[in-house]
This record gives structure tokens, sequence and C-alpha cells, in this order.
């Protein structure tokens, strides 16, 4: 019985170390942004990730979704658009009343079954957000997320970016009164 116990207390233990993930500020960050949350959110949808050869398909749109998810706690309006706009999507955006815009870019995305190949599952995603009425940038952070080396499920990029948008989103509008 006390066998079976250790085993289940390291097996919670393992899978509760299941990822690892960074929020690196690359421009426009040094100062605090406040979203206004009455203010719409146009989201571009970005070019599916890449792994050497391996393509993902979809893996564009599911990062719009984790990011209009997230925006959508705060704000009235959210909507995502493809991103092959003119002008990264600012006009589009000012056509649709939106008052922010946000430009995810896949920079990595790998995807693994770490649960038996021991090998993680990584992304990396730069999000720059832009307000619509003045052009100007307001933030642009890059993440990188991955796996545990040792982990009992697979987990896709997508899922390892929730927790991290979901954080740099919050901060965006934790400042706004």
């Amino acid at each position: 019985m006390t066998r079976v116990l250790i085993l289940i207390v390291s097996i919670v233990a393992l899978s509760g170390c299941a990822s690892q993930y960074q929020i690196q500020p690359l421009s426009g960050s040094g100062h605090a942004v406040a979203l206004n949350r009455q203010g719409a959110v146009y989201i571009t949808i970005p070019a599916d990730g890449r792994y050497q050869d391996i393509h993902y398909p979809g893996s564009g749109q599911l990062v719009a979704q984790v990011l209009a998810m997230e925006f959508s706690r705060y704000s009235r309006t959210v909507q995502t658009a493809p991103s092959q706009l003119s002008d990264g999507g600012m006009s589009e955006a000012r056509r649709a009343g939106s008052d922010y815009l946000v430009v995810p870019v896949i920079t990595h995305w790998e995807q693994r079954a770490t649960e038996w190949s021991g090998l993680p599952s990584r992304v990396a995603l730069r999000i720059t957000v832009w307000d619509v009425a003045s052009g100007k940038q307001l933030l642009s952070e890059g993440i990188v997320a991955r796996t545990s080396r040792v982990t009992l499920t697979s987990t896709s990029p997508d899922e390892l970016l929730k927790k991290p948008i979901a954080k740099v989103v919050k901060r965006l509008y934790s400042s706004y009164r």
C-alpha cells in the first residue's frame, strides 16, 4: 500500500510540473500600459507555425482564439481577422471601429509527444499591441514556453500559451481606472 501511495504522489508531482514559460519585454513595455475595458480589440490571425520542415496547419487560428478568449474577459468587443492584411491590419482595425490592434506572430512552434519521447513541446510568440487612433505601439512582448521533459501527458503549443497570454492580457488591463 505504501508503494502505491508513493507512486501516486510521484505521478501527481511530476505531472504538476508540466510546463514553463517566460514573458520577455521587447519594446514599449518599460511603462505601464492601461487598456480601456470599453475599447474594442481587433486581433490578426498569425501565419501558421513551423518547425524545420514541419508545418502546423491551423496553429495561427488557435493562437488567435486563445488571445480572443483572454481579451474578451476584459473588452466589450473582440474580433479576429487574417494576418495577410495590408499595413498589418491597422486600416482594417480602423474600419471596424476598433480601439486596439493586437498582432501576434508565431516565431517557433514545435509539438512533441513528450510523454514517450522525452522531448519537450516548445512555442514562441511575439505579441504587439497598437493604439488604433494614434497608430502608436503600446506593447511588444515575447512569450517562450515549453513542456517539462518529464510529463505524463502531451501538451500542445497552444495549451502552453494559455497561462502566459492570460498574464499579459490581465496586466494590460490592470492599470486602467
